[in-house]
């Protein structure tokens, strides 16, 4: 071959290269705007102690990628990217995600468009065969993405339960005096809560995502890796309870001030690494009881060799249309996005709960404040929470309502279900009740009602959440409509209701109890569409 035909061979394939490169930086520019909201809310989550392991994961899910194509066969690595639809639909429906994220304001739906955009991008580039083998890697993103508000906090109260069960019954095995309380662990001089930020959540996502990464690069047989990846969970668990029962003895001996601070923080960085060498110990553990002397070679593999290349290939992707249909697709997204969300209306004007009525028909009341620290965990830009007494046996009704501008920026209603179980009330029945309030104005609506204790004291509560004129039960659907809300008509403002009364057995119980709620509801319902707009 003479140099004057290799030459135009060389820039043929250097023009090719080009075009793709172009092809993809211009869909990467056009979906800019449809996923900036998603990647600044994984940016501010990715500085919290809880999501602080995001850059680790996707570093991790990178290496991984790179292993899984340096290993790949040649004859699977010249094969031609011909099935490309599945990428097609893929990224189509991260765009969608993205889109309804950012137009409704709720920077996590954005940010979950992002992995079915990646996972598109890589079958379009690469085509199935291909790509399918990346799997792991594109789920092992998931683990770097915030939780949804509902499932966040109903796991973090379940994560919340289980380490203060587990911590109270480290610090008694100690030989110290403990009483729980909900999340209080009471040592008698001091009371400990194991807060939101003690959930345990902060270990549970790197110690999975680190457990998934010696399960993918181990030599071990398959069901030793499955072992180590569902021990991951209960060990997250286990090892926050230890840290909590570490923090105890230290109070217990030094007092608070010496369990707070870089003695916490160091606290909690050692409490992983140790997590991560039980890991460790358990794969030598199983390797020594189960290896029988036939296992040879290192644990673990570490070899990077080759990766540097597989990145060099990032060019010789072969040319597909669909890279060009995608940038079209991105781009329309991104002017809807540049112009939908330009101009949002706002909620209709409201009055402050400070001017809420202290006497309601013939119920006085007495208005209270939160605890500061309840009020941190609640997040409302106004609430409510006044006392009333029934007239004649003056027997309270607490009425509570959290009133949110905006739902859909880190703010949102904590259920009811979610925070009576933290502060140690026990919910011995809960459902629907159909409330007929058309005397009030409120016509007939679906409100949750609960029977709770705690000790002896019995307690019924009534709630629902206040959203844009619409009274709804469940918290599930209150996110949905917020989403909808938001889209079609800029509005995410919304508020719960609560109203509590205790349950005395000497004077009526549960029957009264109802009748005395009710009544209430009546004289104050009406009140209520000035301080909750609809």
């Amino acid at each position: 071959m003479s140099v004057g035909d290799t030459y135009p061979a060389l820039a043929a394939d250097r023009g090719a290269e080009l075009r793709v490169a172009g092809l993809w930086l211009l869909a990467l520019a056009c979906a800019a705007p449809v996923f900036a909201l998603g990647l600044g809310e994984l940016a501010a989550n990715w500085m919290t102690p809880v999501y602080s392991h995001g850059p680790i994961v996707v570093a991790m899910a990178l290496w991984i990628g790179l292993r899984t194509l340096r290993d790949e066969p040649r004859a699977l690595r010249r094969h031609p990217a011909l099935v490309i639809w599945p990428g097609v639909l893929l990224a189509l429906l991260g765009i969608a995600g993205g889109l309804v994220g950012t137009l409704g304001r709720i920077g996590d739906v954005s940010a979950y468009g992002l992995i079915p955009w990646i996972a598109g991008g890589l079958v379009v580039s690469l085509g199935w065969a291909r790509a399918r083998r990346l799997w792991l890697s594109v789920a092992l993103l998931l683990l770097a993405l915030p939780l949804p508000q509902v499932l966040y906090w109903k796991v973090t109260t379940q994560l919340q339960a289980l380490a203060s069960e587990l911590a109270a019954w480290m610090i008694s095995a100690m030989g110290m005096s403990v009483y729980l309380d909900g999340n209080i662990i009471d040592l008698g001089v001091y009371r400990l809560q194991v807060a939101e930020a003690c959930s345990g959540l902060q270990y549970l996502f790197p110690i999975v995502a680190f457990a998934v990464l010696f399960a993918t690069i181990s030599r071990e047989p398959a069901w030793r890796r499955v072992a180590l990846v569902l021990l991951a969970a209960p060990l997250a668990v286990a090892m926050n309870a230890l840290r909590i029962a570490i923090t105890a003895l230290v109070v217990e001996h030094y007092g608070v001030s010496a369990a707070e601070g870089f003695l916490h923080a160091f606290e909690g960085w050692a409490i992983l690494l140790a997590a991560i060498a039980v890991l460790v110990g358990v794969m030598l553990l199983l390797r020594a009881c189960f290896g029988r002397g036939t296992q040879r070679g290192p644990m673990l593999d570490l070899d990077i060799s080759g990766t540097g290349e597989v990145l060099g290939r990032v060019l010789h992707v072969p040319p597909a249309r669909a890279i060009g249909v995608l940038s079209v697709v991105a781009l329309a997204a991104g002017v809807m996005v540049l112009v939908l969300g330009s101009s949002q209306p706002e909620a209709s004007g409201r009055m402050t709960f400070d001017r809420f009525p202290q006497r309601v028909g013939a119920w006085p009341g007495v208005r209270g404040a939160l605890d500061p620290a309840v009020a941190q965990v609640v997040a409302a830009d106004d609430y409510l929470n006044t006392t009333y007494f029934e007239p004649g046996s003056m027997a309270p009704v607490q009425i509570f309502s959290a009133f949110y501008h905006n739902q859909t920026r880190g703010a949102a209603i904590h259920s009811p279900e979610i925070c009576l179980p933290a502060n140690g009330w026990e919910v011995s029945e809960i459902g629907t009740r159909e409330l007929d309030m058309s005397a009030a104005g409120y016509g007939r609506f679906d409100a949750n009602r609960a029977v709770v204790t705690k000790g002896t004291d019995r307690q019924l509560v009534y709630y629902w959440f206040e959203q844009r004129g619409r009274r709804v039960a469940n918290d599930l659907a209150v996110k949905l409509g917020v989403l909808a809300d938001e889209v079609l008509h800029g509005r995410s403002d919304g508020a719960l209701l609560r109203f509590t009364t205790p349950i005395d057995d000497s004077a009526g119980g549960l029957l009264a109890a109802e009748a005395r709620v009710r009544d209430l509801m009546r004289q104050a319902l009406p009140q209520m569409p000035g301080f909750i707009p609809f």
